[in-house]
């Protein structure tokens, strides 16, 4: 039997009090973990408000939480909500 590696989904989607979104692609990430293999829930699911560094900044790279963009003494106006599912490692159920 093979072990199944701890593995994490993540991403940012606009920060607008529509949860819609959110749920969408945190199903994304259960869809895409039991494609995987995973068959256990995600050990952790977490968010947190962000903001792009610059005007023309990565949503991928280019974030500032709102600890950070106090530490830098920027303004923090959040327009992304980052997002993260991890999975802890497990039996993949195949024999080798």
């Amino acid at each position: 039997m093979t072990q199944l590696p701890a593995w994490s989904y993540q991403g940012t989607v606009p920060f607008t009090g529509d949860l819609s979104v959110l749920e969408a692609v945190l199903h994304s990430g259960r869809v895409a973990a039991a494609e995987r293999g995973y068959t256990a829930e995600p050990q952790r699911i977490e968010t947190e408000e962000a903001m792009l560094s610059r005007p023309d900044g990565n949503p991928e790279s280019d974030l500032l939480t709102a600890a950070q963009a106090a530490a830098a003494g920027v303004e923090f106006s959040p327009t992304l909500l980052r997002y993260r599912m991890e999975w802890a490692p497990e039996p993949d159920g195949t024999e080798r």
